[in-house]
């Protein structure tokens, strides 16, 4: 409606306003919206990279071009990215479709070499693991498949129950131990090289002194760490065994 004033009657009315210039917007180099899915994985991306030191809400927000307080709107800070995280490399771990009693053992071999694999491959993965009970979807599934095939083994609720947290954080800290290795030395070479050294010094060491170290060095370096991670896993499921039939 044009304005007018009183007493404006035979005046002529003002023309229409001019439109205002638009301002030029300046191309956004931001994402226009994320997922919850594409904050995952960029934090395990970020997590491969720099460990669990360097992944923080700055970090996966750079590798996704936009800003931290854009990723709060998905996640409430850095523990609970290692939570989702977390979930996520549990849930690509394949699962049994349903518990066969005549091979549990090898089922429940196979998840936790699975867990232990997946883990492994990611530098420092291990560690959003522990101290966590789970809690988020995929990894509730992985423990429900777990204690479903240990039961299925005929072990007491009471060793499902504590051999589940058992078997996790062995399976955690193996990896983790795995993943130093893996990561935190820059080839195979330097691997070889430190396991070479260690062996060399075990067995120069003086058998008056320690008799028993002595002994069995060549059994401590004579096994590579699938063999020693499989020993572990058939110690720890006979044990339950043990423990739930006393």
């Amino acid at each position: 409606m044009a304005l007018s004033s009183p007493g404006s009657e035979g005046r002529d009315e003002l023309p229409a306003r001019p439109r205002r210039v638009a301002r030029r917007r300046r191309p956004s180099t931001r994402r226009a919206s994320l997922s919850v899915g594409e904050v995952v994985e960029a934090a395990i991306e970020v997590l491969d990279e720099s460990g669990v030191a360097g992944l923080t809400m700055r970090t996966v927000a750079e590798r996704l071009g936009t800003g931290a307080a854009s990723l709060y709107a998905h996640v409430s800070g850095k523990e609970e990215l290692l939570e989702l995280v977390y979930d996520e490399l549990i849930g690509r771990v394949p699962l049994p479709a349903a518990p066969d009693p005549a091979r549990w053992r090898e089922q429940a071999i196979e998840m936790l070499r699975g867990m232990h694999d997946t883990l492994t491959a990611h530098r420092d993965a291990a560690l959003a693991g522990l101290g966590r009970v789970p809690t988020s979807p995929q990894t509730l599934a992985a423990a429900e498949s777990l204690c479903a095939v240990l039961r299925a083994g005929g072990l007491s609720d009471y060793a499902v129950a504590l051999g589940l947290d058992l078997l996790i954080l062995y399976v955690s800290a193996s990896a983790f131990e795995a993943g130093l290795m893996r990561h935190g030395y820059a080839t195979d070479a330097e691997i070889k090289r430190y396991f070479d050294e260690v062996h060399s010094f075990y067995a120069a060491l003086p058998a008056s002194r320690y008799p028993t170290l002595a002994a069995v060095a060549p059994e401590m370096f004579d096994h590579d760490g699938e063999e020693r991670f499989e020993f572990g896993l058939e110690v720890l499921l006979e044990g339950l065994v043990a423990v739930g039939a006393r």
